[in-house]
């Protein structure tokens, strides 16, 4: 709760909670299925120190409806679009975001293009007593969502959550390998599982 606490406000930002701007993304989403993923959720499982913003998955039709709300100004007041140069929605082979702001916090919505990994992350996310009952991707799926992400800092991450997990003894391998193979990621889940052992090896 400390960690959530320092990451509750951005930097150069109004102090918004972020945990705070989940009641208005359910707003906005017609309170529709959703797992808060990315920093936050890092930082539950994990104890990262700090994110400055917000991301929450959601089905795609649900992501282009909040987004067409917003833009049509038919959404509840405080939302708003990024400003020109930067694009409202963007997408990949891997996932499509919509970049949206809510009083100055940056808030993106998000749902990964395989469609049964994301319909995974919404069916199995956790509601977390203590964190204001709001749902949480599991860490299993979330070492999945940096694994798909080809960057050091993912991978960073992703043996960070493993460390965290495993020292808390709630993590399923099995069950990680099994999405990590499903979303072609099964040699970087296997490289994170090497670099952890090394670290507690070595720790």
């Amino acid at each position: 709760m400390r960690s959530l606490e320092a990451s509750a406000t951005t930097l150069g930002r109004p102090h918004v909670k972020l945990l705070g701007l989940v009641d208005h993304v359910r707003a906005l989403t017609g309170r529709a299925p959703y797992a808060i993923v990315g920093g936050v959720a890092q930082i539950l499982w994990a104890r990262k120190t700090h994110t400055d913003d917000l991301d929450v998955a959601v089905a795609s039709a649900v992501l282009h409806r909040a987004i067409e709300r917003v833009r049509r100004r038919n959404a509840p007041r405080g939302w708003r679009l990024p400003d020109a140069p930067d694009r409202a929605i963007e997408s990949d082979e891997i996932l499509e975001v919509a970049h949206l702001a809510y009083r100055g916090s940056v808030v993106d919505l998000l749902t990964f293009q395989d469609r049964a990994f994301m319909e995974e992350i919404l069916t199995t996310a956790q509601t977390v007593a203590g964190v204001g009952n709001y749902r949480f991707i599991r860490p299993e799926l979330l070492l999945v969502t940096h694994l798909l992400r080809p960057r050091v800092e993912a991978a960073l991450a992703a043996v960070e959550l493993l460390l965290a997990r495993r020292a808390a003894g709630d993590f399923d391998e099995p069950y990680a390998k099994r999405w990590a193979q499903r979303v072609g990621r099964a040699t970087a889940y296997q490289r994170a599982l090497d670099r952890a052992a090394e670290l507690q090896r070595d720790g």
